[in-house]
Order: structure tokens, then C-alpha cells, then sequence
């Protein structure tokens, strides 16, 4: 749960979030002790949550104060300010980089007309990338055309998808997802690519569960970006997946920087 958001009481949240944190700097050290520990997260959602308590954590000493007395009653030590957070997408951008990235690829997606959906959550200020670097808002597209696909300009690609309001509110997903999907149609794109779990899940609960509050949409794959790779890399047995709504990948891209 994002720390602070829906309840009338964020320290639960919090803790939750500096247990893992502190649990992820023990086992760093343990198993790297010359370098700082870091938690990589393929989730922006969880990315963010972990970034703004870590932050939250640093700057304010009573909620802090608070959190140490939560996880000592478990016998762990707060040590959130140790652990570097990263989501997946920015390390192999920073890490591996576009021209590794597209010295792998063996089946280009060549033809296949994507769109780059970051969702709000990656390009919204004050708690997600402590340190933003020159070129960051076009990152996604230039990694999906380091894997030959056709990136298609997406005027929507930093609007919300509803995010938890799904469970809240299936009206208004449905009209987020809605317009997404749209524009999409619009532009004649064959899959949305995501950087985010929740995001997909909203995508593709339309048709399904939230068609019954909102006219159904065009029918448009959305698929996590490391899929695309997958498939570009040929690691996906069972061959190309395109304009397909389901997707489940067994390989992902382990041992890219080896």
C-alpha cells in the first residue's frame, strides 16, 4: 500500500515499507559487503512507495522515531537510508544500456507499432527518481527501438490508468482506461508497452470486468516491456505474440550485461 494514501493512519504503511528495506540492506551487506545494497523493482508502484518512505523516513525524525519502535519489536534495525532503490527499467537503461540492449536482439520487432505508456506514477515529481538524468522522458521509447520496434508518438503516455480507483470507483477506470485505449486505437498502435504491473492490469480489464460501466474499448495488447525483450531477444518458445491479449513470459533477460 502506498504510504499515506487512502488511510487515516500511514504508519502501518510505512513500516511495512522500512521493514523491507532494512531487511534488504542486511542481506546486501551480506552478500556484497563492498557495495551499497540495493532493492531493484520491476513495479513503479512499489518503486515509488519504496522511494517516498525512504525519503519520508530520512526527513521527518517523530515518524521515524515511530517506525524504529514498530521494528524493534521484531528485532530488526531501521536502516532504510542505506539501501539505494532503482526501478528495472532505469538499470538497463544506466547499466546494460541501449546499444548492449540491441547487440541482443536476434528477432527485431520490426513492424510492430508500439506505444510507450510510463503511467503517472514514473514521470510524477516529488517521490519517485531522486536523481533524474538528461533524456529520461524519452528512455522507454529509445529502449523499445533498440529492439527494431516501430515507437509510435503517445501524446497519453504519462496520463493515469486509475491506479487503485479500480477498486474504488470502476466508473472512473473505466473512463482512464478508456481514453488510453483510444488513443491508442487513434494512432493504429498494435501493443501498448508498460513499465508498470498495475498499469497492464488496468489495461487489460477492458474488456472483462469494467466493460459493464463504460463502452468496451478497441482491443489493444498491453504488455510489459520486458516481454517485448523477451521476444526480440528469442527467448519466448512459443514465437511472436503480436495483437494477442495474453501473454506469459518464461525467460526474461538474466545475464544481458554478462
Amino acid at each position: 500500500d502506498a504510504p499515506g494514501a487512502l488511510t487515516l493512519n500511514g504508519l502501518p504503511a510505512y513500516a511495512r515499507v522500512a521493514r523491507i528495506l532494512s531487511l534488504a540492506a542486511r542481506l546486501g551487506r551480506g552478500a556484497l559487503p563492498r557495495r551499497p545494497p540495493t532493492i531493484v523493482s520491476p513495479c513503479t508502484a512499489c518503486f515509488r512507495n519504496l522511494s517516498r518512505a525512504r525519503k519520508a523516513l530520512a526527513t521527518h525524525t517523530d515518524l521515524r522515531r515511530q517506525v524504529d519502535a514498530c521494528l524493534a519489536e521484531e528485532g530488526i534495525r531501521c536502516e532504510t537510508g542505506a539501501v539505494r532503490v532503482r526501478h528495472l527499467l532505469d538499470v538497463l537503461w544506466e547499466d546494460v544500456g541501449p546499444d548492449a540492449i540491441r547487440a541482443r536482439v536476434s528477432s527485431p520487432l520490426s513492424g510492430l507499432r508500439v506505444a510507450a505508456y510510463y503511467g503517472c506514477l514514473s514521470v510524477r515529481r516529488g517521490g519517485a527518481r531522486e536523481n533524474r538524468s538528461t533524456g529520461f522522458e524519452t528512455r522507454f521509447e529509445r529502449l523499445l527501438e533498440a529492439l527494431g520496434a516501430d515507437v509510435v508518438e503517445f501524446p497519453l503516455r504519462s496520463h493515469c490508468c486509475g491506479g487503485r480507483a479500480s477498486e474504488a470507483s470502476a466508473e472512473v477506470a473505466a473512463s482512464l482506461v478508456g481514453r488510453v485505449r483510444r488513443s491508442a486505437d487513434e494512432r493504429r498502435v498494435d501493443v501498448i508497452a508498460v513499465a508498470c504491473p498495475r498499469c497492464r492490469h488496468n489495461l487489460r480489464a477492458l474488456p472483462g470486468p469494467l466493460s459493464a460501466v463504460a463502452p468496451e474499448p478497441p482491443e489493444i495488447p498491453a504488455r510489459y516491456f520486458t516481454e517485448l525483450m523477451a521476444e526480440a531477444f528469442s527467448l519466448d518458445p512459443r514465437g511472436p505474440t503480436r495483437r494477442r491479449t495474453s501473454f506469459s513470459s518464461t525467460a526474461s533477460g538474466a545475464g544481458l550485461a554478462r
